[in-house]
């Protein structure tokens, strides 16, 4: 799937930490929240015959309908990239390095169910080696429906990127992070975010230890009462930065208030690193 012509060019290049702790945040007193119908879940299985030719799916919400969420399971294989349509909204795409069946699973809400909604994409210049950005929603938005890849100059999302080790909605919600680390010198990182007031809502962050070269995995969990629009997951370091090398093969909603994640991390064999669940709950 093409992802071509980037919608708006508002976004950060940062270092720094996803977000502080791995605690509940505090649920809001106000939960005036736009999107007031239940998420229609789609999943998809695309098969993929070899774990060295990466395998690509993309998944489309009912007629009418947009991703609020977009997430994909690859057993014993490897996630390296998930993102919504940046231009209709109404699918999303995943890649995976695995013998085996790929997952993509889209939740999809009604467009007139959320209302002033706007988004922001942004490709940053060719690089190699680790790179990490972040879109920005404008001042008093919060994000959800995000992703991030690398892509091909051709605009496709690119196989050669061989740690995805985050994609997520921020810790304080406001925007949505992708870091990855790729061989290739011509590819350009590209993050998403669908932006809205999201009056209410909140964003959870759960995490587990991820002992070196040990699978883990980890439940993001929203209060009784909240549903989970987004989630997302990184694997982090002790001082809350992603590590550089890891992999994600399973970053999936799970029920109506709960996100999945599984991953490795090859970073410290001294142990320390955590694989962290991040949700935005709403009403």
């Amino acid at each position: 799937m093409r992802l071509f012509r980037l919608a708006c060019a508002a976004a950060a290049v940062t270092t720094g930490i996803v977000g502080a702790g791995l605690t509940w945040a505090a649920v809001p007193a106000s939960a005036d929240v736009p999107a007031s119908q239940p998420i229609q879940y789609v999943t998809q299985s695309f098969y993929g015959s070899s774990s060295s030719v990466p395998v690509t799916g993309t998944v489309h919400c009912p007629s009418g309908s947009r991703v609020v969420s977009s997430g994909a399971s690859a057993p014993g294989g490897q996630l390296v990239g998930i993102a919504p349509d940046i231009n209709f909204h109404d699918a999303a795409t995943a890649t995976a390095r695995l013998q085996g069946y790929l997952q993509v699973t889209v939740g999809c809400e009604p467009f007139a169910g959320i209302t002033e909604v706007t988004s922001r994409t942004i490709g940053f210049p060719y690089g190699t080696g680790f790179r990490r950005g972040v879109v920005y929603c404008p001042a008093g938005m919060r994000a959800f429906g995000g992703g991030g890849y690398m892509a091909k100059p051709s605009g496709i999302i690119s196989t050669d990127s061989y740690d995805m080790v985050s994609n997520s909605v921020s810790a304080d919600g406001t925007g949505w992070t992708f870091a990855a680390t790729t061989t290739a010198a011509k590819e350009s990182l590209v993050v998403t975010t669908q932006c809205a007031p999201l009056r209410g809502s909140y964003v959870t962050q759960t995490g587990t230890p991820a002992p070196y070269f040990t699978p883990a995995n980890v439940y993001g969990s929203c209060a009784p009462g909240y549903t989970a629009l987004s989630g997302g997951v990184y694997l982090s370091k002790p001082d809350g930065t992603e590590v550089r090398s890891g992999l994600i093969d399973y970053s999936v909603p799970a029920s109506g208030n709960r996100w999945y994640t599984d991953g490795t991390s090859f970073e410290d064999p001294a142990g320390g690193d955590k694989l962290v669940a991040l949700v935005q709950c709403i009403r």
